[in-house]
C-alpha cells in the first residue's frame, strides 16, 4: 500500500449503556426493600418465572441518590434520540414509575422484551452461578452461541442485520446496575444445575 493513501475512521451515532457498581449499603437498603415484598406482579411481566413481586422505593431513595442523577445524564447526553425527547418540556422531570423484584429458578427465563418509559434498568443482587461454569455445561458448550445464564441485549445495525450483545454474569456482579432504553429488547436466558435463585430488581423512568 502506497504510504500516501491516508484515511479516517468514524463511527455513526449510537446510543450508549451506563452501568454502575452500587455500595453495599445501597445493596442493603435494597435488600430490605425486597423483604417487606407482598404483591406479586407476574401477570403484568413477561418472565416465564415463578416469582416477581413490586416493590416500593421508601423515601423516593433508589431514585434520588442514583437513578435520577444518572437519567438525567443519560438524556441529556442523547437528546437526540425521539423517545428520550418525548413531553420533555422546561417543566418535565423524570420519575420512578415502578420498580419489582425477579426471583429466577433454573431452567426459568425472560423472553424477549421491551419496556414501558424512556429508561429502564436492572440491579444483579445475588448471582448463584458463574458464566464459565455454566457455558461449559453439555448444553452449552458445544453451541457457537453459548449464552446459558446470560443477560442479552437485542438490536439492529446500520445495515439492519440483528447483533445482541450478551453480559455474562457471576458472582463479581452482584450489585451491578444496568441501565438502558426501555425500547431496547432484551432477554435472560435460563440457568442449570444450580438449585439457588437468581434475584434482580428492575424499574423503568418516565417523564411526568
Amino acid at each position: 500500500m502506497s504510504e500516501n493513501i491516508k484515511w479516517n475512521q468514524f463511527f455513526l451515532p449510537n446510543i450508549a449503556l451506563y452501568d454502575i457498581k452500587l455500595s453495599d449499603s445501597i445493596v442493603d437498603r435494597l435488600w430490605g426493600y425486597i423483604r417487606k415484598a407482598r404483591n406479586r406482579c407476574n401477570v403484568t411481566l413477561a418472565g416465564n418465572i415463578s416469582e416477581s413481586y413490586d416493590l416500593i422505593d421508601e423515601d423516593d431513595y433508589l431514585f434520588d441518590e442514583v437513578l435520577k442523577p444518572i437519567s438525567l445524564t443519560y438524556v441529556f447526553e442523547n437528546s437526540n434520540v425521539k423517545n428520550f425527547q418525548r413531553n420533555h418540556t422546561s417543566n418535565s422531570e423524570l420519575y420512578l414509575k415502578r420498580l419489582w423484584v425477579n426471583y429466577q429458578y433454573k431452567h426459568e427465563f425472560n423472553p424477549m422484551h421491551t419496556h414501558g418509559g424512556v429508561l429502564s434498568f436492572v440491579i444483579w443482587i445475588k448471582i448463584p452461578t458463574e458464566s464459565e461454569e455454566q457455558h461449559n455445561l453439555p448444553i452449552a458448550k458445544n453451541s457457537n452461541t453459548p449464552s446459558a445464564s446470560d443477560f442479552s441485549f437485542a438490536y439492529t445495525d446500520i445495515l439492519g442485520n440483528i447483533q445482541r450483545y450478551n453480559i455474562e454474569l457471576s458472582p463479581k456482579d452482584n450489585g451491578l446496575m444496568m441501565i438502558f432504553p426501555a425500547d431496547l429488547n432484551h432477554q435472560v436466558y435460563p440457568f442449570y444445575e444450580c438449585d439457588e435463585k437468581r434475584v434482580s430488581i428492575s424499574g423503568n423512568v418516565c417523564w411526568k
